[in-house]
């Protein structure tokens, strides 16, 4: 069977379309993403704008048609943060099915993390060891404590990236008194988080979603690596570098950042502050990226009769 995924996040509109061989085996036959930003300028209003609710259909059609050119026969449209907490999301999820003729399933945080997990355990990211996996998007931060073997705790937080630029506004490039009222935001609201975990230990970071992506973009061109692996591993003195240069750079400047995905330079600021709140609090030594997300979640339960 041909299917389609569409992960419709706060910042881009993902896409994924395979070919299902049988409950183990699979065949990817697309995968695009268009930069999005629906939660801009409303996300913390609880409002998807008039601007960013056309820009949200036009990247559907665009979906379904390339959906439509691949023979695809089953559709699953996923929509997460920004649209679960829109007031106007009715409107969002009419728009979709009147304009893109895609019915749209609003997942709430809890569901987010499970899928999350079921697509980053596939990526040979995790090991036999306790770790802390860590998706950042656009509207939430989901928080999985894991093994290869099982889920402990899963948390959904409303900090993702969208959230704290709207909030916060910082300069180009961000000040250190910007970059401390961001951090003591992030810890005053993780403390359930902090607190939750402490019995776990988990003793290394796995990250997932685009500014994972990035990291790992940015360390592969610095490293002269190519492909496209599945999972990245680095140290935390790697990511100390991408904080510090981030932190330190104007928008232009970021944009000019070999492996930077353009529509990630305005907003990776918040997404480094809030890795290395992150890193500190559990002192994590090693950290590695995870390409699958959400969007695998929702291929692999499909596939195994989950969804």
């Amino acid at each position: 069977m041909r299917i389609a995924i569409i992960d419709c996040g706060t910042n881009t509109f993902n896409l994924l379309v395979a070919d299902l061989i049988d409950k183990t085996h699979h065949r990817i036959l697309h995968a695009s993403k268009v930069a999005v930003k629906i939660g801009k300028g409303g996300i913390n209003h609880r409002q998807i704008l008039p601007d960013a609710m056309d820009r949200a259909m036009q990247a559907l059609v665009q979906h379904r048609q390339t959906i439509d050119g691949l023979g695809v026969e089953k559709i699953w449209v996923f929509a997460t943060s920004a649209v679960r907490s829109a007031d106007n999301r009715d409107e969002f999820i009419a728009r979709a099915k009147a304009e893109a003729g895609l019915d749209v399933t609003v997942i709430n945080g809890e569901r987010e993390a499970e899928l999350i997990y079921e697509g980053v355990k596939h990526s040979g990211s995790l090991t036999d060891e306790t770790c802390l996996l860590m998706d950042i998007g656009g509207g939430s931060c989901e928080f999985i404590v894991c093994n290869r073997h099982r889920a402990f705790a899963w948390f959904s937080f409303e900090i993702g990236v969208s959230r704290l630029i709207d909030r916060f506004n910082p300069g180009d490039p961000v000040t250190p008194s910007e970059v401390a009222e961001i951090r003591t935001y992030l810890d005053s609201e993780l403390i359930p988080l902090f607190e939750r975990t402490e019995q776990y230990k988990p003793v290394f970071l796995v990250g997932s979603s685009g500014t994972y992506d990035t990291f790992t973009d940015i360390l592969m061109a610095a490293k002269d690596i190519t492909g496209k692996p599945t999972e990245f591993s680095y140290t935390v003195d790697d990511f100390n570098g991408i904080y510090d240069r981030i932190l330190l750079s104007t928008l232009e400047e970021r944009l000019a950042i070999p492996g930077m995905a353009p529509f990630r330079a305005e907003m990776i600021t918040a997404s480094v502050v809030a890795v290395k709140c992150i890193i500190d609090h559990y002192r994590f030594s090693q950290i590695k990226s995870s390409a699958f997300s959400l969007k695998e979640g929702i291929l692999f339960a499909v596939m195994e009769g989950k969804l």
